[in-house]
C-alpha cells in the first residue's frame, strides 16, 4: 500500500479552528478578570434582648414590624453614624447594618459586644458602599 501525505485542511476547516482558537482566548480573559466582589462582612454579638431593626440609622425610621434581636451573633455588613442611643448605661451614634436571618436593618452599636461609647464597632466596615 503506498504512503500518502494527508490532504491540507480545508478553507472551512481552517476557519473553524480559528474561531476556536479565538473563543478559547476571549473565554480565557474573561475567566481571569475578577466579577464583583461581595463585600467582607463580620460577625457580630448582640448582648441585649428585643433590639429593634430599623430601614435607617436614626429614629426617624420605624422599627420593623416583629423584627427583634436578642442574645445572637448577627452578620454585620457595615456600620455608620445616625441617632444617639442610650440604653443600659452606654451611649453611641453608631449603627451597624446586620442580617439576622430576616430581612437586612440597622442596629445600635450600644447593643454590639465589642464597641465603646461613642466609638465604632472593632472589624466592622465603615464604607457606607458594604451595606448594599
Amino acid at each position: 500500500m503506498p504512503i500518502t501525505s494527508p490532504s491540507p485542511p480545508s478553507r472551512l476547516r481552517r476557519a473553524a479552528l480559528a474561531c476556536a482558537a479565538a473563543t478559547g482566548a476571549v473565554l480565557s480573559l474573561l475567566t481571569t478578570v475578577p466579577a464583583h466582589a461581595e463585600p467582607e462582612t463580620t460577625q457580630v454579638y448582640v448582648w441585649a434582648t428585643n433590639v429593634h431593626m430599623r430601614s435607617c440609622a436614626g429614629y426617624e425610621c420605624e422599627p420593623y414590624d416583629r423584627v427583634r434581636i436578642s442574645r445572637m451573633h448577627v452578620t454585620a455588613y457595615c456600620q455608620n453614624q445616625g441617632d444617639v442611643v442610650r440604653g443600659s448605661g452606654h451611649v453611641n451614634d453608631w449603627w451597624v447594618h446586620v442580617d439576622a436571618g430576616g430581612p437586612r436593618g440597622w442596629i445600635s452599636a450600644v447593643y454590639v459586644r465589642g464597641g465603646g461609647d461613642m466609638q465604632p464597632v472593632p472589624g466592622v466596615s465603615q464604607n457606607i458602599e458594604d451595606c448594599f
